[in-house]
């Protein structure tokens, strides 16, 4: 009885015991309660309320979300752990507590967290890695796309790149001479460099053929059909002369781009002011 008499008093003297400390919104460091249980010792008055068994923690907290939480010692609060007042309770008096029924007599003696306690006190642990691993993610995802829009070749190559290697193809297989030779033109042409092994890889993933010079020009600008055509014009005077296959290709090409006779020779002209150009060495 003198120890039922001891605790109550003891609970009834919370309301002068410790204030959990307070901290600033962003990062928050302080006591705080965990409830454990409701034991049987009353609360001041006759409302017939019970005063909580607690777990008393020290913690960090960045945006409400805990860094890390250790459970130092249990207390009593009459406000179901919720407040911010308590009374602390040593491993002495807990095991009076226990003998005198006023407490569950499972629990241990030294405090100790559930592992769900464990996980959400040290949520950020968990948190952190996955919001790296989700940026990393997200940033690994968009340097593939970016990766990839930089490896695919604008139209203005493609509808060329068709267009040169339907003449190149006109008397015969594409070798390789001819292949340097695409690269030469589509870097002067259109200011970006393109070496050999550039083009015959374009030329094997386009795999163009004569089908395809239906849709050469399509979507394209003025200039960029103008374009297309010097290009194909300079794969057919490459050796010299133009063959009647080669010049029927590029003939059909120039109507198809809707290119008229004054612009073919401006063409034809300018290619004839390149070749007599001395070339750098």
């Amino acid at each position: 009885m003198y120890k039922f008499f001891k605790f109550t008093a003891a609970a009834l003297a919370i309301s002068t015991a410790t204030t959990a400390h307070a901290s600033p919104l962003i990062a928050q460091r302080g006591a705080d309660l965990r409830f454990v249980e409701h034991t049987s010792i009353p609360t001041d008055g006759n409302s017939g309320a019970v005063i909580s068994l607690c777990h008393l923690t020290d913690s960090l907290r960045v945006f409400f979300i805990p860094a890390y939480t250790v459970t130092n010692a249990y207390a009593l609060s009459n406000s179901g752990c919720a407040g911010q007042m308590y009374s602390d309770l040593s491993g002495e008096h807990l095991q009076d507590l226990q003998a005198a029924g006023m407490v569950n007599t499972t629990l241990p003696v030294e405090p100790k967290a559930t592992i769900v306690q464990q996980v959400w006190g040290h949520a950020w642990m968990f948190i952190l890695p996955l919001l790296l691993a989700f940026k990393l993610g997200t940033w690994l995802k968009a340097r593939s796309q970016k990766t990839k829009r930089a490896t695919l070749p604008d139209a203005l190559v493609i509808h060329s790149l068709v267009a040169m290697s339907q003449v190149a193809v006109a008397d015969g297989q594409i070798d390789q001479t001819e292949i340097q030779h695409i690269a030469h033109i589509l870097t002067r042409l259109t200011g970006h460099a393109y070496s050999t092994e550039q083009v015959a890889d374009l030329l094997n993933r386009l795999n163009p053929s004569a089908s395809d010079l239906a849709q050469v020009g399509q979507d394209l600008t003025e200039n960029d059909r103008q374009i297309v055509l010097e290009a194909a014009l300079n794969i057919a005077v490459a050796d010299g002369e133009i063959q009647p296959s080669e010049y029927e290709v590029v003939s059909a090409l120039a109507q198809r781009m809707m290119i008229g006779a004054d612009q073919f020779r401006s063409a034809l002209r300018r290619i004839a002011a390149h070749l007599h150009a001395p070339q750098p060495i």
